[in-house]
């Protein structure tokens, strides 16, 4: 095979037809941006870890489900995000339970360690910051700039119309564009 990846729709046909290879390659593939998803949702490490195994649960045992005509990232991002919202439904009416999303700044391995420094320092702060969102906003903002999600995929995702997942806050209050 050439070092060119196979697309995501071969690796679910390969899967749909009994491949289990093909399945840890999209495992591997998509773990860590769903984690890091799920993860910043949620104030729980093991929560997270447990809807990630969910989630790819989930996928193989929807594999036959699965059609191309949508990009399978967003489908895997639309299961572990419904999976995120049976979780919060459960906590029935717990507000604290539903905003307990925690997100974390984590440097990159490669990070210096000022660059580890500041993220540790900025990390409460943009916690609780992303926490004053409306979970709509919150959302998008995980989708699109933590799990690395297109503003068409967080669109596709979420049910939310492309508009909104591009600009989520709206206009000033003026009416004039925001910067920075």
């Amino acid at each position: 095979m050439s070092g060119t990846p196979e697309p995501d729709a071969v690796l679910m046909q390969r899967l749909q037809a009994g491949d289990v290879d093909a399945f840890q390659i999209l495992y591997e593939r998509y773990h860590g941006a769903v984690f890091g998803f799920l993860r910043r949702s949620l104030a729980d490490r093991q929560a997270a870890e447990d809807l990630l195994q969910e989630t790819f649960l989930r996928v193989f045992a929807s594999r036959q489900a699965y059609r191309p005509t949508a990009a399978f990232r967003t489908w895997l991002f639309a299961i572990a995000r419904n999976l995120l919202i049976d979780r919060f439904r459960k906590a029935s009416g717990n507000t604290e339970a539903k905003d307990a999303g925690v997100l974390e700044t984590l440097p990159a391995p490669e990070a210096s360690p000022l660059e580890r420094a500041e993220a540790r320092e900025l990390a409460p702060r943009l916690a609780a910051a992303v926490r004053q969102l409306p979970s709509s906003q919150r959302e998008i903002l995980l989708l699109s700039r933590f799990a690395g999600l297109s503003h068409d995929e967080v669109a596709a995702v979420t049910g939310a119309s492309p508009v909104l997942v591009k600009n989520p806050i709206g206009p000033t209050p003026s009416g004039a564009p925001r910067h920075g």
